[in-house]
């Protein structure tokens, strides 16, 4: 195991303030939270950089070959303590992979999603340090963190807040319905089923449950019976980081702005290729798509190579100037759930935005104030070339975007409700 601790003795004027110690939290999570790639890192990351004001969180995680000393580094900048255990991966997409896949499709009692993080390490040393230090309080941070405290043998375990950024079982029943391979349509619901059982374990085994919007959090009491779901938090946004900047926006370009090895964002791209942006270049010839995101398949690699009118980005550092260039953020997503940060970020930095229902899931977006909001093919394109033919029509949406996300949408609020949550379960707190 490795550690890193920030000094005893720094001073926290926060903690000082409030004239009391501060609450330990043991955070589980899946990764290090650098490089702050993806809208699920950025929450985890702004929340904890709050929550440590009033907290003493020591965060535990997997550490891979690909995580370089800066990411442990900078884990001070949202913990107390980091705590990793070294762990590997098998490669996505490899014969092992889908070797894997299969076997706990026919023999597994949990998900693959969350069976890959286990670790016989991970688990003797939450045993040991449960044992050994108080805790007020244990946070899985996503479903597949669970997995951890499953097995856990521990006398005098601290409540367990599991936080729950999607409702996974029901995109795994998406990925199903989507899905055009039988082999592939089996895997999908043996891994929605699994997800299923261990959500409901969640009911059970943990204290309380938060998610990421109203409408997730309704899902998991009324439509699962769950009485344990204490609401959820607010998406939230950096308007200081994130700025509109007319002067650079090039007036016929489109973004999708997400991570290239989900597999819902690559559906979303790949069906805009081929069903929206033929359709757009027949009208406006000088349209481009600007895909920002990290690893990015082959095909799409591809496809940008033999098209100039597409460019992919791969990882960036820093998506800011990418964004700046596009006059629309589209969200084609017909899969997919919980954070939907990157909306947000889109209308903080002055994007009108088009999206599917399921691309705004849970978020008080109104149709053609704050976004386009298009159910299919045929009427996604039609908003995005009702918008690129009319630029103050356009502009005068993403001024109401960025006005929403302002008023609404900072991440000390999202911080602070989630403060409450916690301190409702901390035995002997009293609730803020």
């Amino acid at each position: 195991m490795e550690q890193t601790k920030e000094h005893e003795n720094q001073h926290n004027p926060h903690a000082e303030k409030e004239g009391a110690h501060r609450p330990r939290i043991l955070w589980i999570n899946c990764r290090l939270l650098h490089p702050l790639i993806g809208g699920d890192r950025l929450r985890t990351y702004h929340m904890l950089r709050i929550l440590k004001e009033w907290f003493e969180i020591t965060y535990f995680c997997p550490r891979t070959a690909e995580d370089g000393a800066e990411a442990v580094a900078r884990a001070a900048e949202y913990s107390d303590a980091c705590v990793t255990y070294p762990h590997r991966f098998t490669p996505k997409g490899s014969p092992r992979f889908f070797a894997e896949v299969i076997a706990n499709c026919i023999a597994g009692a949990v998900p693959y999603m969350a069976k890959k993080y286990r670790s016989r390490r991970a688990g003797e040393w939450l045993e040991k340090e449960l044992r050994e230090t108080r805790y007020d309080l244990v946070v899985c941070d996503y479903l597949v963190s669970l997995v951890h405290v499953l097995e856990l043998r521990v006398s005098k375990m601290p409540p367990v807040l599991v936080f729950q950024h999607n409702v996974e079982s029901l995109i795994w029943q998406r990925h199903a319905a989507a899905a055009g391979n039988p082999v592939k349509r089996m895997i999908f619901r043996r891994e929605r089923d699994l997800t299923l059982r261990m959500e409901e374990s969640c009911a059970t085994l943990a204290a309380g449950q938060v998610t990421v919007s109203p409408l997730e959090t309704q899902y998991f009491r009324d439509e699962r019976g769950m009485k344990n779901v204490l609401g959820s938090v607010p998406t939230g946004v950096d308007c200081e980081h994130f700025q509109p900047t007319p002067e650079k926006t090039e007036p016929y370009t489109m973004a999708f702005l997400g991570s290239m090895d989900w597999e819902a964002n690559v559906l979303a791209v790949q069906g805009f290729i081929t069903e929206s942006f033929p359709a757009i270049k027949a009208r406006f010839p000088e349209a481009k798509f600007l895909v920002i995101g990290r690893n990015p398949p082959g095909w799409l690699r591809e496809t940008a190579a033999n098209d100039p009118s597409i460019e992919v980005t791969g990882t960036v550092d820093d998506v800011r100037p990418y964004l700046a260039r596009a006059a629309i953020m589209v969200l084609p997503l017909s899969v997919g759930g919980g954070t939907r940060i990157k909306v947000f970020e889109a209308m903080a930095a002055g994007l009108a935005v088009v999206s599917t229902p399921t691309g705004v899931e849970g978020l008080p977006v109104v149709h053609e104030e704050h976004a386009w909001i298009a159910s299919t093919g045929t009427s996604f394109t039609e908003g995005v070339l009702h918008l690129l033919a009319k630029p103050e029509a356009r502009q005068t949406m993403a001024r109401r975007g960025r006005e929403l996300v302002e008023a609404e949408f900072g991440w000390r609020r999202a911080a602070e409700i989630f403060r409450g949550y916690c301190m409702e379960l901390i035995p002997g707190a009293v609730p803020r």
